[in-house]
């Protein structure tokens, strides 16, 4: 039998504390918060702009084109609800 990581009446850390993992970001004002959100989001984008370029599944992709059908129609009847 394997061996269990934590005890059996809850997980490792409780969820009241805070302070097991932190981005550092606690003593940041509201311009550098603005600044780390903004360097996260480029990273972000860097890491993932190779998944970006990929075809969206068959289905997504079906159900965009319904969507546009749909709002097309909607526009063509001058904006009434279907």
């Amino acid at each position: 039998m394997p061996k269990r990581l934590h005890p059996s009446d809850g997980p490792p850390h409780p969820a009241s504390r805070h302070t097991a993992w932190s981005i550092g970001s606690n003593g940041l004002t509201t311009a550098g918060q603005s600044e780390l959100l903004r360097n996260i989001g480029r990273q972000l984008q860097a890491d993932y702009q190779d998944v970006l370029r990929e075809p969206a599944p068959d289905r997504i992709r079906e159900l965009l084109e319904r969507l546009e059908s749909r709002n097309r129609a909607e526009e063509d009847l001058g904006g009434e609800d279907l």
